[in-house]
């Protein structure tokens, strides 16, 4: 990071030791919630640092907003991805899977004023900040990009516990969860018209569209469940065509009338049919 220190918040209440940050970075709000019952303070705060430097590295590199960022250059034609850093061409090669997979769906390269991946970038950029605090010692984590998350371990802290419970919130009720996820080392997106109106776009239309209240995908990469999802809410129902073959991705899609569509039933739910759900960005709920 350039002109700006990491400030390190306090430590996480109650006999698990670590540490809750929360970073206004790439136009949102990013929560990282440590919590590893043997790792050092000092280990701690090198884990936390570098986790935080990676989302500005990825905030200079990819934001449609600074002129002078590698994706604007490349807007512009005024550069090659080759002439970009090595990670552009990584997140370039990812979007293109989401495009293939998402039958077009996901396309940065139709949108208006030109390449933008942020459909993906917010994704790519969290999993990448949890696998920097893997790399550091980290076995119990979760990053939380603006919505968006992805979790390690188990939220006890501790090795023997049953990983994390994420629940997905009713947007006209944020105090109800509707849906409750068990898992670990997944990423969790989920798309749709809550807080920054329509994010939606259709790329064979050429316009912008919300064809679903909400997108929520479960995958083992978060910047894939970030395409999808992104993707999904804007093709509507139909994304389930796609969806439902794609290896280790699960998701649950909600109309506008409260109807809801699922690739197959998640993780922690009986799969027997209930009342119409409503899904809305997901939030950790601690075991």
């Amino acid at each position: 990071m350039t002109g700006r220190a990491v400030k390190l918040g306090p430590a996480f209440p109650g006999t698990v030791t670590g540490r809750m940050h929360v970073e206004a970075v790439m136009g949102t709000a990013v929560t990282i919630d440590i919590r590893d019952s043997r790792i050092t303070k000092s280990v701690l705060d090198r884990a936390l640092c570098a986790a935080v430097r990676v989302l500005y590295e990825a905030d200079r590199t990819f934001s449609t907003y600074d002129p002078g960022s590698c994706v604007s250059l490349l807007r512009r034609g005024e550069v090659t991805a080759e002439q970009c850093p090595e990670v552009v061409s990584r997140v370039l090669d990812l979007c293109a899977t989401a495009w293939k997979h998402s039958d077009g769906w996901f396309d940065p390269w139709a949108m208006p004023g030109g390449l933008d991946p942020t459909g993906l970038v917010k994704g790519w950029a969290g999993h990448r900040a949890l696998r920097t605090l893997v790399d550091h010692g980290v076995r119990h984590a979760v990053v939380n990009a603006g919505g968006d998350l992805v979790v390690t371990g188990n939220a006890s802290g501790r090795v023997d516990g049953s990983g994390w419970r994420i629940g997905v919130i009713d947007p006209q009720n944020p105090g109800r969860v509707l849906e409750t996820i068990s898992a670990t080392d997944v990423g969790v997106a989920t798309s749709g018209a809550y807080e920054r109106g329509p994010l939606g776009f259709d790329p064979h239309a050429q316009r912008p569209a919300q064809r679903l209240a909400s997108a929520t995908v479960i995958a083992l990469d978060l910047a894939l469940a970030d395409a999808y999802a992104t993707a999904a809410v804007a093709q509507g129902p139909a994304a389930l065509g796609w969806l439902a073959p794609l290896p280790g991705v699960r998701a649950v899609l909600v109309t506008h009338d409260g109807t809801v569509f699922r690739t197959r039933p998640v993780e922690g739910q009986s799969g027997r049919p209930g009342p119409p759900l409503r899904v809305s960005p997901a939030v950790v709920r601690s075991r």
